[in-house]
Formats: C-alpha cells, sequence, structure tokens
C-alpha cells in the first residue's frame, strides 16, 4: 500500500502517513459516476444513445400509423376486390419513418463508439491489493465494434432504400407492392434485398457486440441503474428472420406464384408481420435499450478509494517576553547616595 499524497509505502492498519503524516481515510462505497476517470466520454454517449433510442421508437411507432392506414387496402387486396392498392396516403409516413431511422441509428453509432473509449478509462488502483482495476481493452473495444456495425448498417439501408430507389424512380414499398401483384422482381429490386438482408446482418451483429459487452463487464464496475441485458438482441434476431422471409421470395429463392397459393400467403404474412410486429417489438426493444445507456452514464468501480488529507501544522506560540528590571522608585528616599556622601562613613565610629 502507498500513501495517495507522496506515494511512500504504508502499513495496512495506518491511520497516519508516517512520512508525510497525512490523515489515512478509507472510503468503501462505490465513488459518485462522475469521480470516475472517462466520465464525460460515458455521459455524452448517454445522452447521444438515449436521443437515437427515441427516435428509433418515433419511427416504430410510426411505421404502426402506417400499418393501420394500410389495414383497409390490404384487406381489399387479399379479398380481391382491389388488387391495386394505393399507397398515396402513407407515402409521406414511409419517407418520415426512413429518415428517423437513419438518424436514429446514425446517433446510436457514435454513441456506442464514444462509450468504448470511455469504458477503457474507467481504471482505479487497488490501495490495499495494489491492484489496477479496469475494463480489459478487448471488452471495452465491444461497444467500438458495435458502433461500427451499425454505421455498416446505416451506410447498406441509405444505399438500399434511397440510392437504388432514386435511380428507378420507385420507393421500396412501391416496388413490392408490384411485385406481390405481378410475380415479377426487377434486377434492381434482387439487388436491394441481398442489401437488406446483410444490412440486418450487421445490425444482428452489432447487438450481439453489446450484451457480450455487458456480460464481461468485470464485477467490480458497478451501476446504480440496472445493467440487464437489454431485448436489442432478441429484436435483431427475429427482425433478420422476418427480412429474409420477405427478400426469399424476390430474390428467387423461394417460387412466388399471384393466384393465392400457399407462397402468395407466406409472402404477404411476411409482409405483414415485418410492417406491424417488427415495429411494436422494435419500439419496447429500444425502450429497453434507452434505460441502459442512462446506466453505461453512470459507471462506477466498486473498489475502495484511499483519501490523504494533510494535517496542519501547530501554530506556534510566541515567545514570552522577558519582564524588564522595575526601575528604582526614588520618591521616598530621595536620590542615591554618590561616591562623596558615602567618603566619610568609615570615620565615623
Amino acid at each position: 500500500m502507498r500513501c495517495p499524497r507522496c506515494m511512500k509505502p504504508i502499513g495496512p492498519d495506518d491511520s497516519v502517513c508516517p512520512s508525510c503524516n497525512a490523515l489515512l481515510v478509507v472510503e468503501r462505497k462505490p465513488t459518485r459516476p462522475d469521480e470516475e476517470k472517462g466520465w464525460t466520454l460515458r455521459h455524452l454517449a448517454s445522452i447521444m444513445g438515449r436521443a437515437g433510442c427515441v427516435l428509433a421508437i418515433a419511427q416504430c411507432v410510426t411505421v404502426l400509423i402506417g400499418a393501420a392506414v394500410l389495414f383497409g387496402p390490404a384487406i381489399a387486396f387479399l379479398s380481391g376486390t382491389n388488387r391495386n392498392p394505393d399507397l398515396s396516403p402513407v407515402a409521406t409516413l414511409v419517407t418520415v419513418a426512413g429518415t428517423l431511422d437513419l438518424i436514429g441509428l446514425g446517433l446510436l453509432a457514435p454513441a456506442l463508439i464514444v462509450l468504448g473509449a470511455g469504458a477503457m478509462l474507467l481504471r482505479r488502483r487497488d490501495p490495499f491489493t495494489d491492484e489496477e482495476v479496469l475494463i480489459p481493452p478487448s471488452t471495452a473495444g465491444l461497444p467500438m465494434a458495435s458502433g461500427l456495425l451499425v454505421i455498416l448498417w446505416i451506410l447498406l439501408t441509405a444505399v438500399w432504400r434511397v440510392v437504388y430507389p432514386a435511380e428507378a424512380a420507385k420507393s421500396p414499398a412501391v416496388m413490392l407492392t408490384d411485385f406481390a401483384i405481378t410475380g415479377t422482381a426487377p434486377a434492381l429490386l434482387g439487388v436491394m434485398m441481398a442489401l437488406w438482408i446483410v444490412a440486418a446482418i450487421a445490425l444482428l451483429a452489432a447487438s450481439v457486440c453489446l450484451r457480450l459487452f455487458v456480460r464481461r463487464l468485470p464485477s467490480k464496475v458497478f451501476s446504480p441503474r440496472p445493467l440487464k441485458p437489454s431485448s436489442w438482441l432478441d429484436f435483431t434476431i427475429f427482425n433478420l428472420v422476418i427480412t429474409i422471409g420477405v427478400a426469399a421470395f424476390p430474390l428467387g429463392w423461394v417460387g412466388y406464384d399471384t393466384v393465392g397459393g400457399p407462397a402468395q400467403i407466406a409472402f404477404l404474412t411476411f409482409l405483414a408481420t415485418k410492417i406491424t410486429v417488427i415495429p411494436l417489438i422494435g419500439a419496447f426493444a429500444y425502450w429497453s435499450l434507452l434505460t441502459r445507456f442512462d446506466a453505461f452514464g453512470k459507471l462506477a468501480l466498486l473498489v475502495p478509494v484511499m483519501k490523504a488529507t494533510p494535517q496542519e501544522a501547530p501554530a506556534e506560540s510566541p515567545a514570552t517576553p522577558v519582564d524588564a528590571p522595575a526601575p528604582t522608585d526614588y520618591s521616598v528616599g530621595g536620590f542615591p547616595a554618590d561616591d562623596d556622601d558615602m567618603a566619610g562613613i568609615n570615620r565615623v565610629k
């Protein structure tokens, strides 16, 4: 053990440093999160992550509203009374939902990267064991990897959802509707569906990295908020399954017919699940992820903190002045005798 003030060795039972005479106080309770190293980065990651989750939840709600608007045309399409549903009422909602999705995860990606950087700085030496308690770099790097995978998802999604539809002058929703009606998939739609699957895989990998980060945190890392794994991983797994189910038909992996056969029913079921069940689960998943980011911003270490307080030197009392001899008072006996007055004293007998 060493004194925090002079870094000289001290004993385990010392209450005063023998070298610098500082008072030693050990606080065993967790420190405040803002007293830990790297708190600024983790707090920034918490803010950005929660903002991204709020936008992702708003995107899920927007998709659910669009699905409710399409409920009537969907019933008419399935019943055969209207084989050409009009998607114009939800065109604005589709644009808003896509924008919220990209912006929300666009905030989530840097939040995860900054979280990893802040986790690397969270470290402190145990005054009793002289061991440095920290999050291993391999564990702290997992949120960074998760953030990079989310960036990959953003790039792939922007390509298949924005760039390619702009070339075809059709939105992905219209292209999928045309495929459901005609059963014919243009080559561009197949490429878009392939990118859609790869993007879903990247999002799943990002959630796996974040789950591993939470599970591999050392036991001495503490947060006043719950650090249980969120349901984001479950959501991304289900999302990947449904995405593959929708994309398999335009890609030609599964045969499709337009006469109401099992293939068409399966395709429409996957598509309906994608715009109803997936957003509903996603809203809860991003809400749980929001609470986890709140916990990430309050990480602290369950390590005793030793503080050394220098003792004030005792104030020196001023020297006691030496009393000067009191002057002789000659007012009673007159002036003192001089030598002339005492000269004849020997002659007096």
